[in-house]
């Protein structure tokens, strides 16, 4: 066994310091578990977002705001302390939608068709609807909330509601391409003004409800 030699000038390491060298090997295990549970995290989120895609179910609420975020799959390499941070809160927010699992995802848009009475044969159909019907709903709601600042007034069930009575007045099928997506988020939204605006109850006294 190796001998220790020390400089016979050298001291026991003052007390203080000892402390310091604790904490940073600490905070360093830390850091290195936080890397390795973000990592199985991100294993986890990875899958869904596979079987997502596998399943046709990219129109939903959660694959699309982790498109929209457009950070691409999700991980822990090349990353600092502080992005590996910011990826947890990504993971987490993924992970605890309930559209983030291909039945959480097929639930909600059963659920979704029964509120706003879209109809469907199967679960295929359905999909196919729901990926026009939420794209048509994401635009109509950017309209309202870029053009006329009232998308968070009129909440997206009134706008999912009027997206589903437009579609049935215009008998329009929504598994089929084609049709002109800026018309009817115009028609829509008009609607939806319309509906929202006040109307006086009686003649000259000042008293307004809404339609």
């Amino acid at each position: 066994m190796a001998k220790k030699t020390f400089n016979k000038d050298s001291k026991p390491l003052p007390e203080f310091f000892k402390k310091d060298v604790k904490a940073v090997e600490k905070k360093k295990e830390e850091i290195r578990e936080l890397r390795r549970e973000t990592s199985r995290l991100a294993s986890k989120a990875n899958k869904r977002i596979a079987r997502l895609e596998s399943n046709n179910l990219k129109s939903t609420p959660a694959y699309q705001s982790y498109i929209a975020e457009g950070k691409g799959k999700f991980g822990v390499k090349g990353k600092t302390y502080n992005e590996v941070q910011s990826e947890v809160a990504r993971l987490r927010r993924f992970i605890n939608s309930e559209t983030s699992t291909v039945r959480g995802a097929s639930s909600v848009l059963k659920e979704m068709a029964a509120n706003t009475g879209i109809k469907y044969k199967n679960l295929k159909e359905l999909k196919a609807k729901s990926s026009r019907f939420f794209e048509l709903s994401s635009k109509v709601e950017q309209y309202l909330r870029t053009v006329e600042d009232m998308a968070s007034a009129i909440g997206y069930q009134k706008i999912w509601e009027a997206v589903n009575q437009y579609v049935k007045d215009s008998n329009i099928n929504l598994d089929q391409g084609g049709d002109n997506l800026d018309g009817m988020v115009k028609s829509i939204t008009g609607a939806l003004k319309e509906y929202d605006e006040p109307v006086p109850l009686w003649a000259n006294t000042g008293w307004y409800s809404l339609k």
